[in-house]
């Protein structure tokens, strides 16, 4: 979640129209508060009043463009700044991100489920929508009962090709969404996320959809006034509800946390500022995710999850989240992490040795199947040796002489590699020594529960031995 622009200080920008008629600014703020709180139906409508009364302000089309493209119609919202001129650096950004936004969808169809629609470019992402309806469906349902939220209007979900054109219509740069892992976001009323197709190895683009509707619920409830700490500890928090899974540490965030409480190494929460994303290293995000998810945990452990929808409720009403906090959980800031720093130490945390954030790796492009090119992810370079020696023996059958070289390779390793692992675990599926396979596959999938191989490869274990289910 990035926090919205907030444009309430923008005041007469002039129209090509005309540059005569001056909108009084009481209206201009009334008119960007709705719709950075995101309330869109009353936001068009105000902007719709002024239009009609001030009929040639550069003002009233400005406010006109973000709503239509808070809507979703990039196309309409383009054209109406064609009619906006000014030097404000506000009017230069929102041109350029709708823009943008407009040539990097304008190829794109729409499909709709009951409560959302989406727009993908055609092709093999048209798949996604029938596993994306899925997800989202049941998170409506699910989400909306903890939340006591349910949007009356269809939200828009985007889905981008690759990562060079999530980054030119969002805030995040390339480098953001390399560093940090991030490939999805909700802003500008819709959720944007990369296609898993344009990745390697995909990634866990279920959960994180809805991850990032969780944010949306939190934005429209609160008028977007919850801090982002919240925002995003809530979104981790929950995010596999709606498979009824209340799991939310995964073994790196877990020994992320447990090596910060030990090293006193933590992420502040202002230092979680502007985004996660901007976090210097996927370690630090990881970490992050876990002391704020953590905390929501400390809060509903506590008060039940119901708390988040009255907290949601009093920030709407323009309450400040100081006051609130201090009112629903009876205490400061401050405090608040000195009980949460006491109580997360209780969990008696796992730190896994060797454990880290496995990365993401785009595809150079998505019309060809390109190999993993996996010695790189490899951490030493006699454990790569080691596993080439041991790929060469395979391909020659020569598979038990291949299984020798593969744990050689792991006992080498100073990380725990789910790479090194699947090769030892593929060589003994091939000599048919499936329950060495069985445990070793586990043994991964513990350690990295989404990792793409180790769930492809006990599919194909468990269709050898005859357990389809």
């Amino acid at each position: 979640m990035i926090t919205n622009i907030c444009l309430i200080g923008l005041a007469l920008v002039f129209s090509s129209i005309t540059s005569a008629i001056e909108l009084p600014q009481e209206k201009v703020h009334a008119g960007h508060k709705l719709i950075d709180d995101w309330d869109i139906k009353a936001a068009e409508l105000f902007t719709n009043k002024l239009l009609k009364k001030y009929p040639e302000s550069g003002d009233a089309y400005f406010l006109k463009a973000r709503v239509e493209f808070l809507k979703g119609n990039h196309e309409l919202a383009a054209k109406i700044l064609k009619q906006v001129t000014g030097s404000y650096s506000e009017v230069r950004e929102l041109k350029n991100l709708v823009y943008n936004t407009h040539e990097e969808t304008k190829l794109f169809i729409t499909s709709e489920s009951e409560h959302f629609v989406y727009r993908y470019k055609k092709g093999p992402d048209e798949i996604l929508v029938h596993y994306a309806t899925k997800v989202l469906e049941k998170s409506y349902e699910t989400l909306g009962n903890i939340f006591n939220y349910y949007p009356k209007e269809k939200v828009l979900v985007e889905f981008y090709p690759n990562k060079e054109s999530l980054s030119k219509i969002s805030p995040l740069t390339l480098n953001d969404i390399a560093t940090s892992g991030t490939v999805a976001l909700c802003k500008y009323n819709r959720i944007m996320m990369i296609s898993p197709g344009s990745l390697v190895r995909g990634y866990n683009w279920m959960d994180t959809l809805s991850h990032e509707y969780i944010h949306y619920i939190l934005s429209k409830k609160s008028k977007n006034n919850l801090p982002l700490w919240m925002h995003e500890g809530i979104a981790k928090y929950f995010e596999a509800r709606w498979r009824n899974n209340h799991e939310y540490l995964t073994p790196i965030m877990e020994t992320m946390l447990a090596g910060g409480l030990q090293k006193n190494y933590l992420i502040s929460l202002q230092d979680m500022m502007p985004s996660l994303a901007k976090l210097k290293t996927a370690e630090d995000v990881q970490l992050a995710y876990a002391e704020v998810s953590s905390m929501i945990e400390y809060i509903t452990q506590t008060h039940g999850d119901k708390i988040i929808s009255t907290l949601l409720q009093r920030l709407s009403n323009e309450e400040s989240f100081k006051f609130v906090m201090f009112d629903i959980l009876g205490t400061n800031l401050d405090i608040f992490q000195k009980k949460w720093k006491h109580f997360v130490k209780q969990k008696k945390l796992k730190s896994i040795p060797g454990l880290k954030p496995p990365g993401i790796h785009f595809k150079a492009s998505r019309s060809s199947d390109e190999p993993i090119r996996e010695y790189r992810e490899i951490d030493n370079r006699k454990s790569r040796d080691l596993t080439f020696l041991g790929d060469v023996l395979q391909s020659r059958n020569f598979y038990k002489a291949a299984l020798i070289e593969y744990q050689r390779a792991i006992e080498q390793s100073k990380v725990f590699s789910p790479i090194l692992h699947n090769k030892l675990a593929k060589a003994h599926l091939i000599t048919k020594e499936y329950n060495k396979a069985e445990t070793i596959l586990n043994r991964s999938l513990y350690h990295y529960p989404m990792f793409h191989t180790t769930l492809a490869s006990l599919g194909e274990l468990y269709f050898d031995t005859g357990d389809i289910k």
